[in-house]
């Protein structure tokens, strides 16, 4: 294996465990980036040193499950949750959450520090599995598909920008 071929596996292997991590173990609440290092992977990828489907692909999945790691997360810390928080202020989570739940998870990927928490709100607040992988897991390759896309598209116009 040489170098080139290592450094393409590494940054397969580490973006999307990175990625996993921010949503799955709250992670990113203590080291956000996950739009920067998305961005970033693309930007890898328009140079050739990473081709840009197995990237999307990857991180796609480490963050869709990531999400679900997180929301079963919140499911089983939830009990403990509810003994900590005013029941007022978990009930009216709760209703929030179930009026607008599905665009919340839609949109948590774009917003850092909502991306890292809200699996594991939405699984504290006991809202139904389904519907949330469904949703999350359609959030997740949308995020990372355009976030990808975007580096890839950036890079390679800066590169000709530059080179005049």
């Amino acid at each position: 294996m040489n170098v080139v071929e290592l450094a393409r596996q590494a940054s397969l292997a580490g973006g999307a465990l990175l990625l996993f991590l921010e949503t799955a173990a709250l992670f990113g609440l203590f080291v956000p980036g996950g739009d920067s290092l998305v961005l970033a992977l693309g930007a890898l990828a328009s140079t050739g040193a990473v081709d840009p489907l197995p990237l999307w692909l990857a991180l796609a999945a480490a963050t869709t499950l990531g999400q679900w790691a997180g929301y079963f997360w919140g499911r089983k810390l939830g009990p403990g949750l509810e003994r900590r928080v005013d029941p007022d202020r978990l009930r009216r989570a709760r209703r929030f959450l179930g009026r607008f739940g599905a665009w919340a998870v839609l949109l948590a990927p774009w917003l850092p520090v909502v991306r890292t928490l809200t699996p594991f709100l939405m699984g504290a607040a006991r809202l139904p599995a389904p519907a949330y992988l469904l949703v999350s897991a359609l959030a997740a390759w949308i995020w990372t598909g355009s976030l990808t896309a975007v580096g890839y598209l950036a890079a390679a116009w800066v590169l000709r920008f530059l080179a005049g």
